[in-house]
């Protein structure tokens, strides 16, 4: 847990920008400053002017060239690049300022590592971010040349007597040594993704923010190279209405990586299927897996779609009766809804970190079920989110406690009830919640089970304790007994700029659409026959080993990439001003 952690942290560093107007407002500003700082023996308006011929103009040209180049580019994305670059040129223009009546040379040396630095700054985010493999170095040559242009309005900063193609050719030669060195350094961190995956992390990385920044899917073909067939489960539950059918499915397969790589859009994307086909209303539960079973691409969902509808065809639905029985093992709890001989058990340790669960564990809990039912889906209810990273492993305390939490839930003599339904979905437009929105499903169970559940990859103990009391208030206004089950699907289509850990928290406009889902619900209740199945899943997925080695290889890099950079950075500075002072 400690390398996941180490490597789930390099996400932090992943910002939202600003609005554009905001970073060219900041262009602007500092080269203001600047001037007037500079200049202090000066007309404000000429030493204002001077700062926005030396920085302002060239890096709103350098960007406004660019943004033309690549339309699709966000504005934003270029401009924030460009005051990176003005702070770099800023800097090395104020100490060169200090430095020319000392020493000229000093002065000159300080502005051509400045330039590179900028050079490199602009490479590497048009290379990654940009995603532009060989017009990054363009794009590169473009902002230098424009700043070369305006370096002449400053008399303190020019390189008197120089011709301009001679100066060009000085700044050049400078800037390609430090691209030489970037280039060394990306041989190095190279080297140990490609033997254990066949892929270059330089690759790697493109990938990555191809697909967090612009939704591409190219880190799929690195998935599905490294990825390995594996067999799994995927449970269905089937409540057939008179108008419609209800379909509970949980496919014991991990909901990520992020994004819209792999599993990550599958509770929306199964949802919105089976809806379109079946004129239902599906409810997709987290099953008892972790990231071990990512799906390399998002097409191994048809594997599941396709074996839903195997087993729906030889469907036979039968009159049922419903009831909910609850059992606990210390802060480990059990919610078992039981229709007929088939039960689906839900897991929770709310308001303690409840967190993926091990396959392995999660079959060991199916199989002490079947001792008590004849077909069990197990669920994750995966509804206490309070910030800490980790699975729950086959013989750990959380394990037993769970398996002795289902035990005391099915030991519970059920009072059952004819079965009838009421469901009723609210679609969200939020950053945290996925395109399958609130699902909520009411059993005529004694007392009445109530689901909640949320296209979300997580929620915190308070927002989920205020869910259950709210839907509790509204039965207690009807004169009925509710049991709530309050469940996310761990989605990881959410896992974008926020990082990997979005919980929902407290927001009333969600607990509004909550209130009115399960007053809809309620009304919405109708007898139904029942089906139920679990089958086997040929799937592949990144796997157990995969996901370990490819951890273990980030934060090898991350650790190799922390001491070989700024060496070599600092080796190629120095031959970048011997070769300078040759020039």
């Amino acid at each position: 847990m400690t390398n996941i952690n180490k490597a789930v942290s390099l996400t932090s560093y992943l910002i939202t920008l600003p609005k554009s107007r905001y970073i060219v407002a900041g262009i602007i500003a500092l080269s203001l400053v600047f001037g007037i700082l500079l200049n202090l023996e000066k007309p404000i308006e000429q030493a204002a002017a001077n700062g926005l011929m030396v920085l302002a103009l060239p890096a709103l040209i350098s960007s406004l060239v660019v943004k033309i180049l690549i339309r699709k580019m966000p504005y934003r994305r270029i401009a924030a690049t460009a005051l990176g670059g003005e702070i770099v040129y800023s800097i090395a223009y104020g100490i060169s300022f200090l430095l020319v009546g000392v020493n000229p040379l000093w002065a000159q040396l300080v502005i051509l590592v400045g330039s590179a630095l900028v050079f490199v700054l602009w490479y590497v985010i048009a290379r990654f971010v940009f995603i532009l493999k060989y017009r990054s170095i363009l794009f590169a040559m473009i902002q230098l040349l424009f700043y070369l242009f305006f370096l002449g309005s400053n008399h303190g900063l020019y390189f008197a007597g120089e011709p301009f193609i001679d100066l060009a050719a000085k700044f050049y030669i400078s800037s390609f040594v430090l691209l030489g060195a970037i280039a060394l350094f990306f041989f190095i961190i190279n080297a140990p993704m490609k033997k254990n995956f066949g892929i270059r992390s330089t690759d790697a990385l493109s990938y990555f923010f191809g697909q967090w920044l612009y939704n591409n899917k190219d880190m799929e073909k690195a998935f599905m190279q490294v990825g390995e067939p594996v067999k799994t489960l995927v449970s269905l539950m089937a409540f057939k209405r008179k108008k419609d059918t209800i379909f509970f499915v949980t496919p014991y397969v991990h909901f990520g990586p992020f994004g819209n790589l792999g599993g990550s859009e599958f509770s929306h994307l199964i949802t919105k299927a089976m809806d379109e086909k079946y004129n239902s209303s599906t409810f997709v539960f987290h099953g008892t897996v972790t990231h071990d079973l990512n799906p390399v691409s998002t097409s191994e969902m048809d594997k599941i779609l396709t074996l839903v509808d195997s087993s729906l065809k030889s469907a036979v639905y039968k009159d049922a009766k419903v009831s909910i029985s609850t059992g606990s093992m210390k802060e480990c709890q059990a919610q078992a809804l039981r229709v007929n001989n088939s039960s689906m058990i839900s897991l929770s340790r709310a308001p303690e970190l409840t967190e993926d669960i091990n396959f392995g564990l999660g079959l060991s809990l199916m199989f002490e079920a079947q001792k008590h039912v004849e077909d069990a889906m197990i669920v994750d209810q995966h509804n206490s989110e309070t910030g800490d990273i980790t699975s729950f492993e086959p013989g750990s305390l959380v394990g037993f406690g769970y398996l002795n939490a289902l035990k005391n839930s099915l030991a519970v003599k059920d009072s059952k009830k004819p079965l009838k339904i009421g469901v009723a979905t609210r679609k969200i437009d939020s950053e945290v919640i996925g395109g399958a929105g609130i699902r909520v499903a009411v059993f005529s169970s004694s007392p009445e089970y109530v689901i909640v559940l949320i296209d979300s990859n997580g929620v915190t103990p308070n927002f989920k304790n205020q869910i259950d009391k709210e839907v509790k208030k509204i039965g207690k206004s009807l004169g009925r007994e509710f049991i709530v089950g309050v469940f996310t699907t761990d989605t990881h289509q959410t896992n974008m700029v926020k990082g990997v850990l979005n919980p929902l928290d407290t927001e009333k406009s969600l607990i509004l659409a909550i209130n009115s889902a399960c007053k809809e619900a309620i009304e919405d209740m109708q007898s139904a026959k029942f089906f139920s199945d679990t089958e086997w899943l040929d799937i592949n997925v990144i796997g157990a080993k995969q996901s370990i080695e490819l951890i273990s290889t980030v934060n090898s890099i991350v650790a190799v990439a922390k001491i070989t950079l700024p060496l070599i950075l600092l080796g190629a500075i120095l031959l970048l001003i011997a070769i300078a002072t040759k020039l």
